[in-house]
């Protein structure tokens, strides 16, 4: 089981679990939900699941790993200035894939940390809306985005 510290420290809570399949070669399924609505109507609601195979260099949960993922979530956000989104409302879903590398530090029997970084290819679709709170809605966009996905810091505690 694990939990993206940077979501963490950014109030969006995480989760993930990670299991065997083979030899060398886990599942990854971390996901993301925040379902709160802040003062003055400021949202920042999305939620996010991204599966991942990885295989690992020589023993899974311990040193380096490579990945392939697939990603897909959705978003409710209104009132957030540092996203450009002052007194409008943004509304869609998100869905790609991409590439790992990551590496995970073991701390003692039970506990771990790793850290990764994605990069791929994500496709939205999503409205705007003219205020944060209404329900007028002004045009519907489609945006294609290349480039980093994911940066995870995970605390990892490990079941045996």
């Amino acid at each position: 089981m694990k939990s993206n510290l940077l979501y963490d420290v950014a109030a969006i809570p995480s989760f993930g679990i990670e299991t065997k399949i083979a030899k060398s070669t886990t599942l990854d399924i971390s996901g993301t939900y925040d379902p709160i609505t802040f003062s003055n109507n400021r949202k920042w609601k999305n939620w996010t699941v991204q599966p991942e195979l990885r295989r690992w260099g020589c023993v899974p949960f311990s040193g380096m790993f490579v990945g392939v993922n697939a990603l897909a979530g959705g978003f409710n956000l209104a009132n957030v200035s540092f996203a450009k989104i002052d007194n409008k409302r943004v509304q869609g879903t998100f869905y790609g894939g991409g590439l790992t590398l990551g590496y995970h530090k073991i701390l003692s029997p039970r506990w771990g940390l790793e850290s990764a970084f994605s990069a791929g290819f994500i496709h939205t679709d999503y409205s705007r809306y003219r205020c944060g709170s209404c329900g007028y809605k002004e045009m519907n966009f489609h945006k294609d985005y290349v480039g980093p996905t994911r940066l995870s810091i995970s605390l990892v505690y490990m079941i045996k």
